[in-house]
């Protein structure tokens, strides 16, 4: 069975220039199926070329990051597995940490470190764990060693932590900065984000691949939760994340071991240094973007620098090195997908955060694609609609045309609902002035502006003002319809999915528009 693995690997062989012949004796399996996804790589490439919409590009790179599944294998088991290793190990780790703070009187000693596997139902002797701690006390102190890297052979990863006061948040916010640093020539890259997880971590890859036109052989990494899985032995294993990564691009991930910032002591430095070349002088920005403005444009300026140890700036030593990177590939697909499901106010909760849905959907689930700026919401295979990612916790994200169906049946839960409170400030100010007595006569109006936009009918409202007419639904309808018959069709209100009872609605307002009136029917 082909594995995501050796599919990777087939396509990095081909753009090595490997014939069909030897990609199929390299990782065993037949010329044909070589054949058949690499014709499907070539194919994917070309469709991205002339894809004009992104929505298009986003289909082309979900199809080329496609997941085969693969069997698993079963791991032999014996009494002192990796797993058994890394649980004492936490322990030990836990009595270095208690020392360091003064409670020596509190560490657990190799009896009591025992009792707790046992307790966890650990099939274990006594004595395997006293040898194993042993072990681990006579480990050699450790040495340094200089290291010498050839061109585009190791980058190395790191994040850091900025606050900056963001005018459009109105406060002041913790960031995260995230960097990559390649060790022969010095380019560094760095993006802001307002999170330090797995979509931060996939997006900043996928930008740095993209600002080298390559990939690094091998990417040095700590001991962050995102990138490493602390407790599987040992031998550190790569989170899925990594592996999604690591698999698609064709780098070797190595991580450095726990409170040993020293073994990749380049980047921890150039995070220090582009923090503070970027936000030293002002912390203080309109929007988010003009931080990472200001980012992006201190690294620019750093690797243009002259470095006095190879009179040569890090881009120029980069265009040599640019040529032993690995190729450059198609940009992965960076969207989570998760099932949510909608809430009895109509709403999902996305990482501390609500966003609304139409409320027919209450009680059922949907499904989430999400990245650092937007989430996606489909149900049954159907996009639904899309929104900017909210930042910080309990924020709120509400389409007030969402509870269109609900409004209708309850009318007078519209002026103090949150989703007013959350609608423009111009749509407000017209139902305090306008609907605020009739609020089932506002709930059309929002069906009016589903239909058409807010914008065309917020020229209508405001030309009808200047007419010196009432603002009334059958006003706007008349205005509209003399405005662009087209974009105003009846039909489109027959089949939209505000009920059919738009329709009923509708006839409703002929009929008392041409008497002259505007009141409703229960």
């Amino acid at each position: 069975m082909l594995t995501l693995e050796k599919k990777e690997k087939m396509i990095r062989l081909y753009l090595k220039g490997l014939s069909y012949t030897d990609i199929a004796k390299e990782i065993g399996m037949t010329r044909q199926t070589v054949s058949k996804y690499i014709k499907q790589y070539e194919k994917d490439q070309q469709e991205l070329e002339l894809a004009t919409t992104a929505e298009e590009k986003e289909q082309i790179i979900i199809r080329s990051s496609a997941k085969p599944k693969y069997d698993s294998s079963k791991r032999q088991r014996i009494k002192l597995t990796p797993d058994v290793e890394s649980m004492i190990d936490s322990c030990l780790e836990e009595n270095k940490q208690k020392i360091q703070q003064g409670k020596r009187k509190l560490i657990m000693k190799n009896t009591d470190i025992y009792e707790w596997l046992i307790s966890k139902n650990i099939d274990i002797s006594y004595r395997s764990v006293c040898a194993y701690v042993s072990k681990q006390a006579q480990r050699s102190k450790e040495a340094f060693i200089r290291q010498v890297y050839e061109p585009g052979q190791v980058a190395e990863f790191d994040w850091g932590d900025v606050t900056l006061y963001i005018e459009e948040l109105g406060a002041e916010r913790r960031f995260k900065i995230g960097v990559f640093d390649l060790k022969y020539s010095d380019k560094r890259f760095a993006y802001l984000y307002s999170h330090e997880n797995t979509e931060a971590f996939l997006d900043i890859h996928t930008r740095f691949f993209e600002e080298i036109k390559g990939v690094p052989t091998e990417i040095v990494y700590d001991n962050a939760r995102v990138q490493v899985k602390h407790l599987a032995g040992r031998e550190k294993q790569p989170t899925e994340v990594v592996k999604k990564l690591m698999n698609y691009y064709g780098y070797i991930p190595r991580y450095t071991n726990p409170y040993s910032g020293h073994e990749k002591g380049h980047v921890e430095r150039s995070v220090e240094l582009i923090r503070r070349k970027a936000y030293s002088k002002s912390h203080h920005f309109k929007t988010i973007a003009d931080a990472v403005t200001a980012l992006l444009e201190a690294t620019h300026r750093e690797n243009q620098k002259i470095k006095q140890r190879t009179n040569q700036s890090a881009e120029t030593v980069f265009a040599q090195e640019q040529k032993n990177l690995l190729p450059y590939r198609l940009p992965l697909d960076t969207y989570l997908t998760s099932t949510y499901k909608v809430n009895k106010y109509s709403f999902i909760h996305v990482d501390s955060n609500f966003y609304s849905v139409p409320d027919y959907l209450v009680g059922k689930e949907v499904t989430v694609r999400k990245n650092i700026n937007q989430i996606k919401v489909y149900f049954d295979d159907r996009f639904l609609f899309k929104a900017n990612r909210l930042i910080g916790r309990h924020q709120y994200h509400i389409d007030i045309h969402h509870y269109l169906a609900t409004l209708k049946k309850k009318p007078g839960a519209i002026a103090h609902s949150l989703a007013l409170k959350q609608a423009t400030p111009w749509l407000q100010n017209i139902f305090q002035t306008y609907y605020n007595t009739n609020p089932r006569d506002f709930i059309y109006l929002l069906t009016i502006i589903e239909q058409n936009s807010l914008e065309t009918v917020q020229f209508a409202i405001e030309s009808l003002k200047r007419q010196g007419l009432p603002i009334q639904n059958h006003h706007i309808i008349n205005y509209l319809l003399n405005l662009n018959p087209s974009q105003f069709n009846t039909k489109d209100l027959i089949e939209a999915p505000i009920e059919q009872a738009c329709y009923h609605q509708l006839s409703e307002i002929s009929s008392m528009y041409s008497q002259g009136e505007n009141s409703w029917i229960n």
